[in-house]
Formats: C-alpha cells, sequence, structure tokens
C-alpha cells in the first residue's frame, strides 16, 4: 500500500508541480493527505520489521550485541536519507518518491521470497528455518562450527584435528 501512495505523490507531482504556478489548495492537501496516509501504512507495517526481525535471528546468546549493531545501522542509514532528500528531491524532483516506492517494491520481494514464516516456531529453532530455507541453506550451512585449524569443532569445545 505504502508504494502506492508513493506513486500517487509522484504522478500529482509531476502533472502539476514545477510549472511556475501556485498548486491549487485542493492538491496541496490531497498531497499532505496521502503522504500521511504513507507515513501510517509505513509505520504499521515496515517500520517495526526493523527490531522484530533482528530480535527473533540472533541467537540469545549474541543477541544484545547484535540488536546493538543494527540499532547503530538503522540510525545510520535513518540520518543518511534525512540528510540526503531535500538533495535527492532538488535533483531528481517529484522522481525522488518513485526512487522510494521502487525501494519498498523491493524490501516486498524481498521478504516475501527470502525470509522464512518464524509464526509459532520457538526463538530456539529459528536457525532450522534457515537451514531449510532454499536460499538461505547454502550460506547457513549445517550449523557446524569451524574450529580455528579450519576443521569442524566438536562439542567439548576442542578442534576435529588429532594430536
Amino acid at each position: 500500500m505504502s508504494e502506492f501512495m508513493q506513486v500517487a505523490v509522484t504522478i500529482t507531482l509531476a502533472l502539476k508541480f514545477g510549472q511556475g504556478e501556485v498548486l491549487p489548495k485542493g492538491i496541496g492537501i490531497f498531497l499532505v493527505i496521502v503522504i500521511c496516509i504513507f507515513v501510517l501504512a509505513y509505520g504499521r507495517s515496515w517500520r517495526p520489521l526493523a527490531w522484530l526481525v533482528p530480535s527473533e535471528l540472533f541467537p540469545l546468546e549474541m543477541r544484545s550485541a547484535g540488536l546493538s549493531v543494527v540499532l547503530c545501522v538503522n540510525l545510520l542509514f535513518t540520518a543518511l536519507i534525512a540528510q540526503g532528500f531535500l538533495a535527492g528531491l532538488c535533483h531528481l524532483q517529484y522522481g525522488i518518491f518513485l526512487l522510494f516506492a521502487g525501494l519498498i517494491i523491493i524490501m516486498n520481494t524481498f521478504i516475501f521470497f527470502l525470509l522464512p514464516e518464524t509464526k509459532q516456531v520457538p526463538i530456539e529453532e529459528i536457525y532450522l528455518l534457515f537451514q531449510k530455507h532454499w536460499f538461505w541453506k547454502r550460506i547457513v550451512g549445517d550449523g557446524e562450527q569451524i574450529g580455528p585449524n579450519g576443521k569442524p569443532s566438536q562439542p567439548d569445545g576442542k578442534s576435529g584435528a588429532q594430536v
């Protein structure tokens, strides 16, 4: 829904903005309402995922460290977007809204195809979803830890090498 709001803003601005005329009051009100609907839709759908997904993905032993890195990256990119928005608006004009709509479509595609459903899965078994997933199983592997010599570690913490 939020990408449709961005496209509505883009079409409206493309047709009526930048022609040296003042926007009619009705179009201004329409744009404010559409942007408010976008903020509401984004806040109810995408915004919580920045907190929800990492909190389920990191194992308990490293969750606090992982979430602190997620927070730093999230705040960094929020600041970059906030600082670059006006420059992007000046250079891309109404196309900046198409850029954001395209990014939301990419996010939808990523979530649909690459994020497994975690509903009613205990947090200790989330890694099993990634081990069985068609894409992530190549990256995650079977969960076996590799020791310092490049061989699999044994459960007692010793490496697999024989001395």
